[in-house]
Formats: structure tokens, C-alpha cells, sequence
């Protein structure tokens, strides 16, 4: 996710289309998607699709429409996770940024959580895998979680109409 000081985070909503995604011998459907705009001129970043399924089963993929230096997306965490503040965070949050690679216009990032499992794959590719805890709570966090940069992005990721 990319955040630059002080931007105006806009979000534009596509149709969501009704697709699942295979995970092993689990099928997760797609709840709802986003074009997700950032910085003061709205600029396309990519589109959001949150996925679940059972057994506590999330996906949420980033389709860059743009490219991303990894910088910028370090940012985009720190103001996603500003709320956790409290120590017990600050080893989740490093692995997450560790994990946080530079993206190209194209790219698929996806973040996979399964109970307090995590992977991090770019193109199908594995970044890294966790089972650190709070990691799975945290890197949906920013778009889905208690306290999410945006509501209405929450909402229409959630399939919320």
C-alpha cells in the first residue's frame, strides 16, 4: 500500500465480478474489489480484491496499475498501521515491511492469511511465510481490519453494497 505524507486517499469502486480463487483444496470467493487512487491528483495504484473461505481463509490481492518503489509502499504500511503502536506489534510490523517488495505496473501482490499463518507471494511467487503472531491480524489490517485507512474502502472490499 503506498501513502505519500499528507496525501488525499481516493477510492473509485469497480463491479465485482463472480469469481473464486483456488487455494489448495479450499475455493475462496471474492467479496468485493476496489480501484484504490492515492495523493492529492488521485493517481490509479492498484486494485484491491479481498477473497475469503473457511477455516478463517483470507486473500487480499493488489493489482498495480502503476509502479511502486518499495519506499513509497513503507510508508503506505506505517500510515496503515499507525493505530499499533504498542510494542507487542513492532516484530510483525518488520517482518511485514521486510516482506514489502518494489512493484511494477502489472504485478499481482497478494497477501494469504489462514489462522495465524501469512505469505506474501508477488506473481505466484513466495516472498516470505510467517506464523508469527499477529502478522495475519496486521497486514490486512489497513483495508479490512478494526481500523482501516478508509471505511468505504472496508465496506466495498467486504462486498458491503
Amino acid at each position: 500500500m503506498v501513502v505519500q505524507a499528507g496525501a488525499l486517499m481516493l477510492m473509485s469502486i469497480l463491479s465485482a465480478p463472480s469469481l473464486a480463487l483456488d487455494s489448495g483444496d479450499q475455493s475462496l470467493e471474492l467479496q468485493g474489489e476496489a480501484l484504490v487512487e492515492i495523493g492529492p491528483f488521485g493517481l490509479d495504484v492498484y486494485i484491491a480484491r479481498f477473497f475469503e473461505g473457511a477455516d478463517n481463509e483470507r486473500l487480499l490481492e493488489l493489482e498495480y496499475v502503476r509502479d511502486v518503489a518499495r519506499k513509497y509502499s513503507h510508508m503506505g504500511w506505517e500510515e496503515g498501521l499507525k493505530s499499533f503502536s504498542d510494542s507487542r506489534y513492532q516484530r510483525p510490523m518488520q517482518w511485514i515491511l521486510e516482506t514489502t517488495p518494489d512493484v511494477k505496473k502489472g504485478d499481482f501482490l497478494t497477501f494469504e492469511t489462514k489462522g495465524d499463518i501469512t505469505a506474501v507471494k508477488l506473481n505466484g511467487v513466495l516472498l516470505g511465510q510467517t506464523d508469527q503472531e499477529h502478522v495475519a491480524m496486521l497486514i490486512l489490517a489497513p483495508w479490512v481490519g478494526i481500523t482501516p485507512i478508509d471505511e468505504e474502502v472496508k465496506k466495498k472490499l467486504l462486498g458491503y453494497r
